[in-house]
């Protein structure tokens, strides 16, 4: 592409000549302006779009009545211990990140049973199976989650 291009400098000005047609240094510096400008606008845009909270919500279903005991962290927060009676639901707010790097986890344990982990919010797979709220029901054999109107269940991450 650059063998197409002439350059020749008249009284100061830089001009490109290329098979098409003749730019100025001007229109050069006039068009790179307009992309700087696009590219911050669509920066803003998409900042505006990512600033809504998503929420991931925990609830315990598990079979037999049983507290559940979660403990919930990211590589930033450590959220603390919480016990959850039967229904009841415990909420992380959050903004994600912009470079698909936001990760939830947690811990969960019933009765005398082992730890049992789950990641709840893994950006890179669930920004677009659960947009700005995801909730989750504890069961023994592992997570249920509605997709697309469609009920999901995983197994525990040992």
């Amino acid at each position: 592409m650059e063998e197409n291009l002439i350059y020749i400098y008249i009284e100061r000005e830089i001009w490109f000549i290329s098979r098409e047609r003749v730019i100025s240094r001007k229109r050069v510096l006039e068009v790179a302006m307009s992309v700087l400008v696009r590219c911050v606008l669509l920066l803003s845009m998409l900042t505006l779009a990512w600033a809504t909270n998503t929420h991931v919500f925990i609830t315990n279903h598990l079979e037999g009545k049983e507290d559940l005991h979660i403990h919930c962290k990211s590589k930033d927060d450590d959220l603390g211990m919480h016990v959850l009676r039967l229904n009841q639901s415990f909420r992380i707010s959050f903004r994600p990140n912009y470079f698909f790097g936001t990760l939830f986890f947690c811990s969960f344990q019933w009765g005398n049973g082992p730890f049992l982990y789950y990641d709840v919010y893994n950006q890179g797979k669930d920004y677009r199976k659960c947009e700005n709220e995801c909730s989750w029901y504890v069961h023994k054999d592992g997570l249920c989650r509605y997709e697309f109107k469609e009920r999901k269940c995983y197994p525990w991450n040992h």
